[in-house]
């Protein structure tokens, strides 16, 4: 498995942030330790059987469905706006 380790340089104090091959998130963790890393936060990034395995899917192009609320939401507002005007034309 791949973490990122997030840490600082005990010599220099700068922000580290560094890609392990390990294990476990203990093992990254004390291989940073070995390099000279205070460890703040180490992230799994990918475990390397199920990264390849995984299939790439792909939007379809058609209209997204945040797109459509948007729509309505907007029809609605326009529609509550002009409410008056609306009773007017249907003789209310």
């Amino acid at each position: 498995m791949k973490f990122r380790v997030t840490g600082q340089n005990r010599e220099t104090g700068a922000r580290q942030i560094m890609e392990f091959e390990a294990e476990s998130k203990g093992a990254a963790e004390r291989k940073a330790d070995k390099v000279g890393m205070s460890v703040n936060h180490a992230t799994l990034i990918a475990d390397t059987v199920e990264a390849h395995d995984t299939p790439v899917r792909k939007a379809s192009g058609g209209v997204s469905g945040k797109l459509v609320w948007i729509v309505v939401i907007a029809v609605v507002v326009v529609a509550v706006m002009n409410w008056g005007r609306l009773k007017e034309l249907w003789g209310g």
